[in-house]
């Protein structure tokens, strides 16, 4: 007969038993996890080891009896009061977190707002995304709980599921109690008791139910309130009306995707000044003429409020209140851009029914001056003195391995690629693609991949291949990238050497070209800077007559034609090449072109100093 509960060790003439005993799963917790236990019987002889064995097994049984004896069961009073309690621990750690705030300011509150509402977003996100993993959590929790109140139950039980589950919903309620709390809303610790009791629908807190008297007509103790006069009466606002405009802005920023991150800081940016201006008020009762308020306030705001130390600490009112010159306030296009989003957002709101209409509608300040006339484009003198070889080898630092800052403004320059476009690139975005014939043609692929999260197109047109231009490939263009591959193997972008931030790589870049090196040649103002360079290719083929769908295939704008921009592919590299690309030749007079050529460098020696 085989005995479970003994277990065999050692071998031959050496073995000896273990007498071993399962603990009930009802009573692991109580073990500490434990789920069994083995006792040595190497000092039994054989004879007795069945015997001591059973002696052993009965004792256990007859212990386990006594710890369920000493314990209770689950009951709805249990779960009740569990609840209760967790009830209070959550309103004390509201308060908390609440306390915690810098209320004293605008940035500060919309600070604490973001940190609430980031909670709630991550919180949710593991409800939606991995529940098995978060319903374990609470389990564990539960289970410290139970143990500490002596009381038995099984985790497959229908009870202890309901009260993990009822765990779960009361978390999730917490966060937009935080969010209560930190807008002041006026509601109190029992208002959110009441919406547990609510939620749970297990009157936890019987004392705060409410019993309503009915109005009895002409009753002196119940008067009929007085109808109140026309102007003083206020639209009744619908649930969904009466949501704040920081939940709003949540959800609405929520559904955004395939956006860069850059574009989303710049949209929430927007978003947050109409609380700054208003308060977080419901979204319904934002009306026309608070509309008209926030763009005039909007005019009022200086240009680079956020990097100039004067204003860092001055919080919207305040800025709006320094009342600046003019020409130091920021321009009609980043007005106009900042009342876009606001208005897209409501114009999402009127669908989603926060709010009747979108007050925003139409509000853009009229732009006096032409689109293509607000950033100055290079003459060819400019390009001539920009890529001087004096000039350019000495402040790009090429020859100390700053090839980044020599190789980018050359591209844009001949490809009208945006700065990040180039900064981004890979290794394997530099390729030889087919042409009509048997021409192979080097290519710069402009994409978007899964893998390489921090790639992104600004539009669904930005995705294209570009040909690369003889004069980039006359300077060592594919030297360099080869070069690359076989001295550093596990090198994967092009200018690795960028930092990514703010969702692009191009901060360095832009610090060079448009502070130091622009600054330097005397070149910068107000309307000139790196992206002049794009519009300087984009204005130069222009002025060659060059047609305007091959232009818009190089630099991936929309080509305005609903039959090209649905149906039409991209051109094949060389219908591109030939009729655009090689069209790229800058002089600065009649068969007087500019030499790049005598920006040649010799690769192999510069790459071999850099230190990797």
């Amino acid at each position: 007969m085989k005995h479970l509960h003994l277990v065999s060790k050692g071998s031959g003439s050496s073995t000896h038993f273990h007498f071993r005993s399962k603990i009930p799963i009802d009573l692991i917790s109580v073990f500490d996890g434990t789920r069994q236990f083995q006792i040595s019987l190497k000092n039994v002889s054989n004879k007795d080891t069945v015997f001591v064995s059973l002696t052993l097994k009965n004792l256990v049984q007859e212990l386990f009896t006594d710890i369920r004896s000493g314990m209770k069961n689950l009951t709805l009073d249990d779960i009740k009061e569990i609840l209760r309690i967790e009830v209070r621990k959550s309103i004390l750690y509201s308060h908390q977190v609440n306390e915690g705030t810098n209320k004293h300011t605008d940035r500060g509150f919309v600070k604490g707002l973001d940190y609430i509402l980031d909670l709630e977003k991550k919180l949710q996100q593991k409800v939606d995304d991995d529940i098995g993993s978060y319903r374990k959590k609470i389990e564990e929790k539960l289970d410290g709980i139970l143990k500490s109140l002596d009381i038995k139950v099984e985790k497959s039980s229908v009870d202890f599921k309901k009260l993990r589950n009822r765990f779960i919903d009361l978390y999730l309620m917490r966060t937009s109690w935080m969010k209560e709390l930190i807008k002041n809303t006026g509601r109190t610790d029992d208002d959110f008791r009441r919406d547990v009791d609510d939620k749970l629908n297990m009157n936890l807190f019987p004392e705060l139910t409410e019993k309503l008297t009915p109005i009895i007509e002409n009753d002196p103790h119940n008067p009929i309130p007085e109808p109140r006069q026309p102007y003083e009466v206020e639209q009744t606002l619908s649930p969904h009306q009466s949501t704040p405009i920081s939940v709003g802005i949540h959800k609405f920023v929520g559904e955004k995707s395939n956006i860069t991150k850059k574009s989303l800081w710049e949209i929430t940016s927007s978003l947050k000044m109409l609380i700054q201006e208003f308060g977080d008020i419901p979204l319904g009762k934002i009306n026309r003429e608070m509309g008209v308020k926030f763009k005039e306030d909007l005019i009022k705001l200086p240009k680079n409020k956020n990097k100039l130390p004067q204003y860092k600490d001055l919080d919207f009112h305040q800025l709006v209140g320094l009342n600046v010159n003019e020409k130091d306030r920021i321009s009609t296009r980043t007005v106009n851009n900042n009342l876009g989003y606001v208005s897209s957002f409501m114009s999402w709101c009127v669908i989603n029914g926060y709010v009747d209409i979108n007050v925003f509608q139409g509000m853009k300040l009229k732009i006096k001056v032409r689109q293509q006339d607000e950033r100055d484009r290079f003459t060819e003198e400019e390009i001539k003195q920009i890529f001087n070889k004096q000039n350019y080898i000495e402040y790009t630092e090429v020859e100390k391995g700053k090839w980044e800052y020599y190789w980018i403004p050359l591209v844009s320059l001949f490809t009208g690629m945006r700065c990040n476009e180039i900064c981004s690139l890979y290794l394997d975005n530099i390729r030889v693609i087919k042409g009509n014939h048997r021409e192979q043609r080097w290519c710069f692929d402009i994409l978007e991949e899964p893998s390489r999260p921090d790639k992104h197109l600004k539009t669904l047109s930005s995705r294209r291949m570009i040909p690369i231009h003889d004069t980039l490939l006359d300077l060592g263009l594919i030297e360099f990238v080869e070069i690359l591959k076989k001295r550093q193997p596990t090198r994967q972008r092009l200018f690795q050497e960028l930092p990514y931030g703010e969702g692009s790589y191009i901060r360095n870049v832009s610090r060079f070209f448009n502070q130091r090196y622009l600054t330097k040649l005397g070149l910068k103002t107000d309307k000139k800077s790196f992206h002049s360079i794009r519009h300087t290719v984009i204005d130069h083929l222009k002025q060659k007559g060059i047609d305007v769908s091959y232009i818009n295939d190089l630099v991936g704008h929309h080509s305005g034609n609903i039959d090209l921009d649905r149906y039409g592919k991209s051109y094949n590299p060389d219908i591109l090449y030939n009729k655009c690309v090689k069209k790229i030749v800058y002089q600065t007079s009649h068969m007087r072109g500019i030499d790049f050529k005598s920006l040649k460098m010799d690769w192999g020696k510069i790459i071999t100093t850099r230190v990797w």
